[in-house]
């Protein structure tokens, strides 16, 4: 199975940005948590049937509220493959494109984007350490 992630900050409060993610994208389960005078966190979770691999492909969205009314973002797409190769047609970057081109259509400001396109174990590794590398240089 082959995974894409991207990460972004958004200029908008996190209520804001969780109604119009989960409209559109969680088809599946959608559910925000924290209380009153916390950080709220939200799980998006959808999916949509790519004709290309003849098979659905999975998004996970997760948001965190942060104090300056900016939310976290981070998006992972998940596909299987095709064929006896198991190609995936990048029929996970495609949904990855859909979200973040209702991003921009919806006038989101995006902030701070990173994104690995074959998401792996390892590269998850790397990707943590350098979102807490990058939140450190932003609170420093």
């Amino acid at each position: 199975m082959t995974s894409h992630y991207f990460s972004c900050t958004i200029k908008e409060p996190f209520e804001t940005l969780f109604q119009a993610l989960s409209k559109t994208f969680g088809n599946i389960y959608f559910q925000r948590f924290g209380k009153i005078k916390e950080p709220h966190l939200g799980v998006i979770l959808g999916e949509e049937y790519f004709l290309r691999v003849n098979s659905d492909v999975a998004v996970l969205i997760l948001l965190k509220e942060l104090s300056s009314g900016e939310t976290e973002l981070e998006v992972i797409s998940c596909a299987g493959g095709t064929g006896l190769s198991s190609f995936s047609a990048h029929a996970h970057s495609a949904y990855i494109q859909n979200v973040k081109k209702f991003l921009k259509d919806s006038h989101f400001k995006i902030e701070s984007e990173k994104e690995i396109t074959y998401y792996s174990s390892h590269s998850g590794k790397v990707a943590e350490y350098e979102n807490k590398e990058h939140r450190r240089e932003r609170k420093g």
